[in-house]
């Protein structure tokens, strides 16, 4: 996946609807501070990331109840 506003290509983690039916997307990247490397992983709304072409997105774990956002 890839996030709409940066372009940040990011490691899609799990999907998760909250309770008003929005879609939101565990997402992990690493970033570098310096000379080291951190990972940093979030929870975003799915509308604010797209499919990066040729990627198959179907066996990403979906949790329909409702998580901590």
């Amino acid at each position: 996946m890839r996030i709409r506003a940066t372009g940040r290509h990011v490691f899609l983690l799990a999907w998760a609807r909250d309770k008003r039916g929005t879609w939101h997307a565990h997402v992990a990247w690493l970033t570098r501070e310096y000379v080291l490397w951190r990972g940093v992983d979030v929870w975003m709304r799915a509308a604010d990331l797209e499919p990066v072409p040729g990627e198959n997105y179907r066996q990403v774990p979906r949790r329909i109840e409702e998580p901590d956002f």
